[in-house]
């Protein structure tokens, strides 16, 4: 049967006859290691390495380092086999950070169920006396618990990660989302850094909705005071995913590989910040398009209501608007108007293929919940007399789009919601509204002058 050997102190692990079984990982007690490795992290606000997380490893038969992931994870190590190598890694590390003389912090990875039974006496935790030991502030120590494991009864850990906290140490939750999240859990440790699964990193790749979630986690975070560390990323399309969905840590293969020494480590800071300048950058083209393309609409609006006279009575509403629904350009999914508290005093004016469609139902419906009304309200409150949203995904159609808002009256306002596709002639700004069909069936982009007469 394969097995796992342990020494009691850092080093050989022939130095003491203690065997642990494991079907991933086999070690030779007459000429294996048991050590730390340490991988960079860096941070956004500096461009450089805030910190380093203790990894575990051990040197194989042919003098390969390998990991202990798979010991550690495998269901068949024993709570105290998994405790005991990891004692002998953390204490390596903490050694090994005490001689290197380093400034970073230090990410510890400690289970809570090895924690919990310190809760009648956390003054006799390893850790804290093993950085008393090494002459290390604990102050430069995150505590890093995987968050799955919250399903502990709070009595049973809140005493002890409160020591550590009263010494100074951080406290991180390793793989949030992984699995159900308790709120009440999370409350309760009122955790300092995030720690994002890196499974919704790599699936953001393929998936909107995982893009979208970071960016909740990311907003939810920051709402309460937390800070946020994206773990394993790998690819510059992942980092900028990341980046974008906002955040203060990042960790991964792609510009930082675990290593043996803390004084020696390596990064390739150039990829973070070229990155970093992309994000921005990203950031900045965005409000240019938004900006370019709210006056295009404002021009294509404002340009409709001056050649048709707009009588803001409700009678008559409906027939105004079905008119201006017609000549808006084709990414349009509906037209609608609104009071300043949300009710709509108009039907949905849609777009069909055989041209509109005024759906019954929705007067009086109060769409001031939605995240973007107040900000609209607020713009308009500030002199503006329009806003456009960025884009999120419709509950009706499920599709990405954007709405553009139009102050008619001080107390009316037209609310027009757009499909946000590519530009059929490759236009890289995708707020600006577009028409499928134009002279000899070509595509029509609109332009700051106005419509194409093909168009009206």
């Amino acid at each position: 049967m394969p097995r796992v050997l342990l020494g009691c102190s850092v080093g050989r692990v022939a130095l003491c006859p203690v065997i642990y079984y494991s079907t991933t990982v086999q070690l030779d007690p007459a000429s294996k290691e048991v050590f730390a490795y340490f991988q960079p992290i860096l941070a956004a606000d500096t461009n450089r390495i805030y910190s380093y997380e203790v990894l575990g490893r051990y040197k194989d038969d042919d003098g390969s380092i390998k990991s202990l992931g798979n010991f550690f994870a495998d269901k068949n190590t024993s709570t105290q086999a998994a405790l005991d190598i990891d004692r002998v890694v953390r204490k390596y590390a903490l050694r090994k950070y005490a001689q290197e003389g380093r400034g970073e912090y230090l990410f510890i990875n400690i289970r809570l169920e090895w924690i919990a039974r310190y809760g009648n006496r956390p003054e006799e935790i390893p850790t804290l006396k093993w950085a008393r030991e090494f002459g290390i502030n604990p102050e430069k120590l995150v505590i890093e618990i995987t968050e799955e494991e919250f399903n502990a009864n709070r009595e049973d850990y809140s005493d002890v990660l409160a020591y550590y906290k009263d010494a100074g140490c951080r406290i991180a939750i390793d793989d949030y989302g992984k699995s159900a999240n308790n709120i009440e859990r999370l409350a309760s440790v009122s955790p300092d850094i995030m720690k994002i699964d890196i499974d919704y990193i790599h699936k953001s790749e393929r998936s909107y909705h995982y893009r979208e979630y970071l960016r909740a986690l990311a907003g939810f975070a920051e709402s309460v005071g937390i800070e946020v560390l994206y773990e394993g990323i790998e690819t510059p399309k992942q980092l900028d995913i990341c980046m974008s969905s906002r955040g203060r840590y990042y960790q991964g293969f792609l510009f930082a590989r675990p290593q043996a020494s803390i004084r020696d480590a390596e990064a390739d800071c150039s990829v973070f910040e070229s990155a970093s300048s992309r994000s921005v950058s990203a950031l900045q083209t965005d409000a240019e398009h938004r900006n370019s393309g709210r006056g295009i609409w404002d021009n294509m609006v404002s340009g409709f209501l001056a050649k048709n006279t707009f009588t803001p009575e409700e009678a008559g509403i409906d027939d105004y608007f079905s008119r201006l629904c017609l000549y808006l350009p084709d990414n349009v999914i509906r037209v609608y108007v609104c009071d300043p508290r949300g009710y709509q005093i108009s039907r949905n004016i849609e777009r069909t293929a055989g041209g509109i469609d005024r759906v019954p139902g929705y007067k009086q419906r109060n769409w001031a919940w939605r995240g973007y009304f107040r900000k609209a309200m607020t713009a308009f409150e500030m002199g503006n007399k329009s806003y456009l949203t960025v884009a999120y995904c419709d509950v009706t159609t499920k599709k990405r789009v954007y709405t553009y808002i139009y102050a008619l009256t001080p107390h009316m306002f037209l609310f027009i919601d757009i499909l946000r596709i590519p530009h059929p002639d490759g236009i890289e700004n995708p707020y600006l509204p577009f028409w499928r069909t134009g002279p000899a069936g070509n595509s029509v982009e609109w332009t700051e002058h106005g419509p194409p007469a093909n168009a009206v």
